[in-house]
């Protein structure tokens, strides 16, 4: 895997921590129902890259790595801690 590969695959592992930032601060500014909406929808996107990045290593057949932990921990973590405040 070339140099470049690598950053951006480390890159898209990070993803969800912006989504997960970006939810938080939409749950934050708001309490309506529509901004709550919003919130979740944005949550949600973040498992994209995650399972994205998962599909591609289960098809290459490697070990996905730190980043598979971080990424499914972070979204796994505060998806518990949103639902407990706002679910």
């Amino acid at each position: 895997m070339s140099e470049r590969q690598e950053v951006i695959e480390r890159n898209l592992w990070a993803m969800p921590a912006l989504f997960v930032f970006v939810a938080w601060v939409l749950f934050k500014v708001d309490s309506g129902p529509s901004m709550q909406k919003i919130a979740w929808l944005v949550y949600a996107a973040g498992w994209i890259p995650v399972l994205g990045m998962l599909g591609r290593a289960i098809a290459q057949r490697r070990n996905p790595g730190i980043g598979a932990v971080f990424g499914c921990g972070i979204l796994l973590i505060t998806g518990v801690v949103f639902w407990a405040n706002h679910g």
